[in-house]
């Protein structure tokens, strides 16, 4: 049989395999594309018309699968990245992302898919949550209205842009949507100015959809670089600005509150002057720092804590620094209007940042995922293909995700216990990346463990260690006591047999449901030891990680409190901690949790739980 007419057999079994249709038949099927580099560039630079590029992808999806399906997971990852391979994925792989194919940016789709340069911007300007088919509209706009946008940076900001703009962005001034094309010309001419920090040249797409995103029109943007304090204009400085610019207000001079919208503004836009003039509270700082770093061409961003709002920047090129903040990075988020690539928090942004670190890993992690979903969840490679490409690109939260899926689909607990020894090491520096990954082997590596709690608990203080080992390290503290308590939310569930709400609220420090409980006082005790032995693996005992303890600690002694069965036994047990870290000569740590307790007893407004604790307190000098 001759190898196309086989490949495409070979797609079609593979589609049925996993519930997709095949394509429907037409003479483009008799015949794959060449997998050379030089044909495929030339093919789609050729496909100019919906019909052409509807073509260009059925015969991508034949060859592509000839190449690799029926060989392991090391063959198929060796083929696909192999460098005509490699290209036709991400060809297929764009083509595939189109909900429709518009005759008026067909030629640009062409364009892109047969320039490389082009085709590996895009990938390193990471996923969208917006349409792709609006992004292609965006980028044909950008590369056909503006001159120099088709190589080097114009092509990045170009790219960068295309991808922020598969969702609306509005200015904050007054909702109205900014102009795609009009924010790409004044970007480019600022840098041949020489408006911008030096390091704008040096960003990626993905850093890029950062600043060229900004919800400041083009004119507070010129206002914010004319107007901002002289003494904050160095490169680590200007994120700072907005302390000294503007004031933190709850209500303008006529006595209207900050919650009234646009009436605390007078009715007017809220630009950027217009802020500095009136004031305002975290939301109007953030927005305006952001938009201060944006100006000079820096990346960032508003992010929400609980009641709050903060913002990231690039401090220094290339690295990311919370400003404005209450809570750290673990509780912060994604601020709506503003696209992640791998979620809603906040620490992923870093995190994207490090797996960009090396531009080649990511973009062969990159293939190795896109392989993975041509070949299919039933294809015998596909877990070796996603396996692979955590080992291209360690850092790459995504391919963690699909590996741990994968695993748990399968059933193998081989495999998940293979998987979570290298996340403990890939994920060291981000501690709730790492937790993520735990809680999706869990079900492989505990079967029982929402029925067995001394499984449960095994689990849950070996995980703990590797916290401890990563807070050690000089992982971010509050990364780290979040990821512990994320896993003593599940394994306190096994600790009690009716009151499992309360038992995992108690974990988290949060107060007990309403009403009765369910829970016992063995069961309390049960939760509190699992707790304090937790967060123990914190504790560096040198000082190495006191941070993440502490706040681990804090959880605990909130739980206690909080919770009301058996109450005495469990302050009880927070004193003996106490009078042991005095006793071993941490005096300092003794004080703290003390504190701690008393204002967690003045909270609940019990006289006598304070004064208990405030006597320990003062025993403590």
């Amino acid at each position: 049989m001759p190898v196309v007419i086989l490949a495409v057999l070979v797609l079609i079994q593979s589609r049925l395999a996993v519930g997709v249709a095949p394509a429907p038949a037409c003479s483009a099927l008799t015949e794959a594309v060449s997998l050379d580099g030089g044909t495929l560039r030339s093919e789609a630079a050729a496909a100019t018309t919906p019909a052409s590029l509807a073509e260009l992808r059925e015969r991508l999806e034949a060859a592509i699968a000839g190449k690799l399906t029926g060989k392991g997971g090391t063959g198929a990852a060796s083929a696909a990245l192999v460098d005509g391979t490699a290209l036709a994925l991400r060809q297929l792989t764009m083509l595939r992302r189109a909900e429709s194919f518009d005759a008026a940016w067909a030629p640009t789709l062409a364009w892109l898919l047969s320039t490389p340069e082009a085709l590996d911007g895009l990938v390193l300007g990471g996923p969208i949550d917006g349409s792709w088919t609006q992004a292609m509209a965006v980028l044909h706009a950008v590369v056909t209205g503006v001159d120099g946008t088709r190589d080097g940076l114009g092509l990045r900001v170009a790219l960068a842009t295309a991808l922020t703009w598969s969702e609306p962005v509005k200015a904050m001034a007054d909702d109205a949507p900014i102009d795609p094309v009009a924010r790409v010309r004044s970007f480019l001419a600022w840098d041949r100015e020489g408006q911008l920090d030096p390091s704008f040249r040096t960003l990626s797409v993905w850093e890029l959809r950062y600043v060229v995103g900004s919800w400041a029109t083009d004119d507070d943007l010129a206002w914010a670089r004319a107007n901002i304090k002289p003494d904050c204009r160095g490169r680590g400085k200007i994120g700072d600005a907005v302390h000294g610019m503007v004031k933190y207000t709850l209500e303008n001079k006529d006595g209207v509150s900050v919650q009234e919208g646009r009436k605390f503004y007078g009715g007017r836009p809220m630009t950027l002057p217009v802020i500095v003039e009136v004031g305002g509270v975290c939301g109007a700082i953030s927005r305006f720092g952001s938009s201060m770093c944006q100006a000079f061409g820096i990346p960032a961003m508003p992010v929400g804590q609980p009641g709050h709002c903060a913002f990231i920047w690039q401090k220094e090129p290339h690295a990311w620094s919370l400003n404005n903040d209450v809570s750290g990075w673990a509780e912060s988020s994604r601020h709506s209007g503003i696209q992640l690539c791998w979620g809603d928090r906040a620490w992923m942004v870093p995190m994207m940042q490090a797996a960009q670190s090396d531009a080649s890993g990511y973009l062969a992690a990159q293939t190795l995922l896109d392989a993975a979903h041509v070949v299919g969840p039933k294809e015998r490679s596909h877990l070796g293909l996603l396996t692979a490409a955590t080992k291209r690109c360690p850092m790459h939260l995504q391919a963690w995700r699909e590996r741990a899926a994968c695993i748990t689909t399968d059933r193998d607990a081989a495999e998940a216990r293979k998987a979570m020894k290298e996340a403990s090491i890939a994920l060291a520096a981000q501690p709730l990346a790492y937790t993520m990954i735990a809680l999706s082997l869990r079900p492989e590596l505990v079967p029982d463990a929402d029925t067995n709690a001394r499984a449960s608990r095994t689990w849950l203080l070996a995980r703990a260690d590797d916290l401890g080992a990563m807070a050690g390290a000089g992982a971010d503290s509050t990364l780290c006591s979040s990821g512990l308590s994320q896993l003593l939310d599940v394994a306190a569930y096994p600790l009690s047999t009716k009151g499992r709400a309360a038992a995992r609220a108690m974990a988290r420090g949060d107060a007990p449901p309403q009403g009765p409980t369910g829970i016992t006082a063995s069961e309390v005790k049960a939760v509190m030891d699992l707790c304090i032995d937790a967060a123990a693996r914190l504790d560096g005992n040198d000082g190495s990680s006191p941070a993440a303890w502490r706040q681990s600690m804090q959880r605990v002694v909130s739980g206690a409190v909080n919770q009301p069965v058996d109450r005495e036994r469990s302050l009880a047990r927070i004193e003996s901690v106490v009078t042991g870290l005095a006793g071993g000569g941490r005096g300092d740590d003794a004080r703290w949790i003390a504190d701690r307790l008393v204002e967690a007893c003045k909270a609940l407004k019990d006289a006598g739980l304070e004064a208990k604790a405030t006597a320990l307190r003062g025993s403590l000098g």
